[in-house]
């Protein structure tokens, strides 16, 4: 299955994230297909790990904790959501631990070094990646519970297949996020954007 093709089915399961009650129903696909599609979700998660290393180069303590507004999250905020949510995933793979918990007390698990850090995510990169490459496709078809939503009190009834494609967009999204506040403190500060984005 091409990327193109992939996203173009995907995506309508990832706009309003916001609104989790009413999450769009992917469409249906046969075994083969559902087991390369979530083996073109396990690459692209792969890609997303190896890029975000590559635009956090360079990064200063300043520049991590740096914010655009006082109400938006910094880099290190985003990347600590990005290992919460890693764990989450696994936890919600193997219906254990954090997928279990109604209220979450943090959706962001951060530390004092980027370096400390970087190896939290590796672990559970390495664990999720794992996880995924060993289902089954009546595993990705089980029925699954999304995140808790504070809206409406309850979380939202999908497939794992669903949580898989969430997680890879997400983790897109949030790259961008990055891209982005790195690009404006570069623009604030006078710092060399090229060295960490050569876009």
């Amino acid at each position: 299955m091409k990327r193109k093709d992939f996203l173009l089915g995907a995506l309508p399961a990832i706009v309003g994230l916001g609104s989790l009650s009413f999450l769009p129903k992917l469409p249906d696909r046969i075994d083969e297909d559902l087991l390369a599609e979530v083996e073109l979700l396990r690459e692209m998660d792969n890609d997303s790990f190896g890029w975000i290393w590559s635009i956090l180069k360079g990064i200063t303590k300043e520049e991590l904790d740096w914010k655009i507004n006082t109400e938006a999250n910094s880099i290190r905020w985003i990347i600590g959501h990005l290992i919460w949510f890693e764990e989450w995933a696994c936890d919600a793979i193997e219906e254990t631990g954090l997928y279990l918990i109604k209220e979450q007390p943090s959706t962001s698990f951060q530390a004092n070094s980027l370096e400390a850090m970087k190896k939290r995510f590796t672990k559970a990169r390495e664990k999720y990646d794992g996880l995924v490459k060993q289902l089954t496709a009546e595993q990705i078809k089980r029925p699954s519970q999304y995140l808790y939503n504070d809206h409406d009190k309850k979380k939202a009834d999908v497939d794992l297949r669903t949580i898989l494609t969430i997680h890879c967009t997400h983790f897109y999204g949030h790259l961008y996020q990055i891209r982005m506040i790195r690009g404006t403190y570069s623009r604030v500060n006078q710092t060399n954007k090229a060295a960490f984005d050569k876009w």
